[in-house]
């Protein structure tokens, strides 16, 4: 575990020259005067800074202090030299993470009703969240900010400030649970979150989209072609100022903040017509949002921060933690230092033998996950493919190539799908990425209300390129070549009230954490399917798997930076494969998006300013 010992030392020595003013009085140290409310914090109470049981941590870690100070004097230690105060450190750090019980209220019982215990960074963050305050809690992987998260929000609860929520006909929340909403910006992140808090709070886990009820609205507008008018549609918020949240939500958690928008935060902001307290979660070491700059750097600037600094010993023993803070270190990894961070089951990093061009090293890939299902290293149903692009040795070919094989593989009949401009190549019983959720094809069937251009039959020997042997007709990726692609192409453009609207087929996916079942048969829809087998890192943010294989390749060389790689590292769980060109990963640990060393000049970056 990591030991910030300057800081600690200074604390110590804080806390001796206290005792040696109180005298005999036994008093502690006066606490410092809390950071003062921001202008949307619901009035509270007036209420000591700490609770009674950090108190008593504090008393612990003084009277531990006190005790060492006399163990080193009749040591002959007695000038306070730098082993001595190293002693103390170690020795504070054991009653911060071993000496509290759950019997205080700076800890708590776990899931199986194990003690989980705080250090003092963790302790200043639950003490802030007890209190009514709005703050932000940031940490890298293996700081125990998931524990520190849970350990907070139970004692918000706790100390009576929440309400009872009244959903007030909300779609998503429910009535008679605490007035406290945990939102992110993905479902696959949503649901994640979900999996680690309590009872109470896992049906307030939600998206922000489903806490302003987003939900598609229809109008006319007019064609400037044509001069008519045609039907379309577009999502908007159903909770505004018109219809606000209802005063009973007192306090929202951004979990993953660094991937929430200003402009959203701020939609969120107009939906309510009461004060809140806020809490903003986030790792400022992943990548920051695509589009949009990121609320987290403001917050950072304008709320009380903790920062979780400390990485656990049980982390470490993870070689992916060890291998995504050597990433966050900036010190790159030689080619022969690879062999020693293999360890069986849990990392490996395997190098390309040599360079391959982009459309090799896809056929490279696409073979060795092919032999990997079927040794069965490789769960495709279970485990994740993570790659910095779509295109060219990207997700969409590695998914085409993993969709076609298990298609094959399952004797599945593969259906061309016309929507809109688009030909999609799909089976039952392919993986797919549906409005960010995980989710299978269960059936695909005509669509009786399209009226477009046919599609080739379906088809056992279709490929995912739209190629048939059987047949001999070849209308793929570059069929828009082709004289019978420009009749496809005129068809579509004379028909195009059906193009924006129906699909050749009616899909049925059903979503792998509700089992909901979802029929798609707009063109829309359809085309915002994706085959799930390969994700870019990006769209991977907030999700985790079991296993994770991440491939680089040289033409990635632009998206490679340590946020890039750090992020991709702590998505897996239990294992990690890389695979990998060495001067590609030694670029992407080098290369820093997020500038500064300062937690300040970072935030300056999530606010778009550098």
């Amino acid at each position: 575990m990591s030991i910030d010992m300057k800081a600690m030392l200074a604390k110590l020595k804080k806390a001796k020259q206290a005792q040696a003013q109180a005298g005999s009085s036994g008093k502690l140290p006066p606490t410092p005067t809390p950071t003062p409310l921001i202008a949307r914090e619901p009035p509270t109470p007036t209420a000591p800074t700490l609770s009674p049981a950090m108190l008593r941590v504090k008393a612990m870690l003084a009277a531990k202090a006190q005790k060492e100070s006399k163990r080193q004097t009749e040591a002959g230690h007695a000038d306070g030299s730098l082993a001595g105060d190293e002693e103390i450190v170690a020795s504070v750090q054991i009653v911060t993470e071993a000496d509290v019980t759950a019997s205080s209220a700076g800890a708590t019982l776990g899931m199986h009703g194990e003690v989980i215990t705080y250090n003092t960074e963790q302790a200043e963050f639950i003490a802030l969240a007890e209190a009514g305050k709005s703050c932000v809690l940031i940490g890298a992987a293996g700081t125990g900010k998931t524990t520190c998260s849970k350990g907070g929000l139970s004692a918000l609860i706790k100390s009576g400030r929440i309400p009872v929520m009244n959903s007030d006909g909300h779609k998503h929340l429910i009535s008679g649970t605490p007035g406290v909403i945990i939102i992110s910006y993905t479902r696959r992140a949503v649901n994640n979150i979900r999996k680690v808090q309590s009872e109470d709070l896992k049906g307030n886990c939600i998206t922000g989209h489903k806490l302003l009820e987003y939900a598609p609205e229809y109008f006319d507008i007019t064609d400037p072609e044509t001069g008519g008018t045609k039907r379309t549609m577009r999502f908007i918020a159903s909770r505004n100022s018109i219809n606000p949240l209802h005063s009973t939500i007192s306090a929202i958690v951004v979990e993953e903040a660094s991937m929430l928008s200003k402009e959203f935060y701020e939609e969120i902001l107009e939906a309510l017509d009461h004060p809140v307290q806020w809490i903003f979660i986030g790792d400022i070491q992943q990548l920051p949002p695509v589009f949009g700059t990121a609320i987290l750097g403001y917050k950072m600037l304008e709320l009380p921060l903790v920062e979780l600094t400390q990485v656990y010993r049980q982390a470490l023993e993870s070689p992916i933690i060890r291998l995504a803070h050597r990433v966050l270190s900036g010190k790159p990894i030689p080619l022969e230092e690879y062999p020693e961070w293999k360890e069986e089951d849990k990392l490996t990093i395997h190098p390309w033998k040599k360079k391959l061009s982009a459309d090799h090293a896809t056929l490279t890939l696409a073979a060795f996950f092919k032999s990997a299902i079927t040794k069965k290293v490789y769960d495709p149903y279970e485990d994740m493919i993570l790659i910095p692009y779509n295109k060219s040795c990207g997700t969409i070919e590695i998914n085409n190539h993993i969709a076609n094989f298990l298609a094959k593989q399952r004797e599945a009949t593969t259906y061309e799908i016309v929507a809109g401009f688009n030909k999609l190549y799909l089976s039952e019983g392919d993986k797919v990425l549906y409005d960010r959720e995980d989710a299978e094809i269960i059936e695909i069937k005509p669509n009786p209300a399209y009226t477009g251009i046919h599609p080739q039959p379906a088809s056992k020997t279709l490929d995912y390129w739209g190629h048939n042997p059987d047949i001999h007709k070849d209308i793929g990726k570059d069929s828009y070549d082709s004289g019978a692609d420009v009749d496809f192409l005129l068809a579509q453009v004379a028909s195009a009230e059906d193009r924006v609207t129906q699909s050749s087929h009616t899909i049925v996916v059903r979503l792998s954490d509700s089992g909901q079942e979802v029929s798609l048969s707009k063109a829309a829809e359809l085309n915002a399917i994706l085959l799930g087998y390969a994700l870019t890192v990006h769209k991977a943010q907030g999700s985790e798997w079991r296993k994770v294989f991440f491939c680089l390749h040289q033409t990635h060389t632009t998206m490679l930076q340590r946020e890039l790689l750090y992020t991709a590292i702590t998505r897996a769980r239990e294992e990690l494969y890389i695979i990998c060109e060495a001067e590609s990963f030694t670029k992407g640990i080098i290369n820093q998006k997020i500038k500064g060393n300062t937690l300040a000049e970072k935030a300056e970056f999530f606010k778009g300013k550098l």
